[in-house]
């Protein structure tokens, strides 16, 4: 199982893949104009789903970090 990536790894990636989604679609967003409102719309919702991507993984992250205090607590 060493090959395999830990918990931490995995949901730091995903914060990591949701940063660079939300720089994109910041840049398309900033990149348009009042006049064509309609393609940045994309770029809006697709940050808000990136921003939940993102804050799921966090909560991924946290719930890891306690399991493993737990699991460290218990064997002190």
């Amino acid at each position: 199982m060493s090959g395999t990536p830990s918990v931490v790894q995995i949901a730091s990636a995903a914060i990591n893949r949701g940063v660079a989604g939300l720089n994109r679609d910041a840049a398309v967003i900033a990149s348009s104009s009042v006049a064509d409102l309609r393609a940045a719309l994309p770029a809006l919702i697709d940050s808000r789903q990136q921003l939940l991507y993102t804050q799921a993984a966090a909560r991924v992250m946290s719930a890891a970090n306690e399991m493993l205090g737990t699991l460290i607590d218990i064997r002190a």
